[in-house]
């Protein structure tokens, strides 16, 4: 079981929209966190910085520096590596086959509570599984402003959850959103595994 195969899967909860629940929307502002996912029993930990229809989420996988940036604005998304001044582009739409289900779809969210979440009050929201989510069953806590400050579910590869902690409110540096000056992309091979 593949951690981004998870972490391109919480993308699908940024936005949600359905005429018989309660509708999701991308965050208000803002933020940085440490993100911690838990596939299994593999767990990844980094920092993520999220603006609007932007996300970039800086990590470490088996030693080598790996940076993720999903721009739904422009429907891409990179995977740069530092270490080794090379990035692969693919089309949002795409990252379906990469185990992330339908990017900013429609996705039926039912409110089941709220709690305190790492100090923030937040509504609780079920989301059933379905075709477009890949029969993954979701809850999700989300903050008033819309961060998504946990989540937990199953599928049939099995359990995952994903955390944030530390989490900071403020508008980001556009620049975080793209790739350094030099970095010229590859088209993402098709069925190259893992995002």
């Amino acid at each position: 079981m593949r951690i981004p195969i998870f972490a391109a899967l919480f993308a699908l909860f940024l936005t949600a929209s359905s005429t018989q629940a309660d509708t999701l929307r991308p965050p208000e502002t803002g933020y940085s966190a440490t993100r911690i996912v838990t596939a299994g029993d593999q767990e990844i930990s980094g920092k993520i910085f999220s603006q609007g229809l932007m996300e970039r989420w800086e990590m470490t996988m088996q030693g080598m520096r790996q940076i993720s940036i999903l721009r739904f604005d422009e429907g891409t998304g990179y995977i740069y590596m530092p270490d080794m001044n090379m990035a692969m582009k693919m089309n949002i739409a795409d990252a379906a086959s990469y185990g992330s289900g339908t990017l900013h779809s429609s996705v039926e969210a039912k409110e089941t509570g709220t709690e305190i979440i790492e100090g923030e009050e937040t509504t609780r929201y079920l989301v059933p599984p379905s075709e477009e989510n890949g029969h993954t069953e979701t809850t999700v806590w989300i903050t008033e402003d819309g961060i998504p400050i946990k989540m937990e579910g199953s599928s049939a590869e099995g359990r995952f959850s994903m955390a944030l902690k530390d989490l900071e409110r403020g508008e980001q540096d556009p620049s975080l959103f793209r790739l350094p000056a030099g970095v010229a992309p590859m088209e993402m091979p098709a069925g190259m595994p893992g995002m």
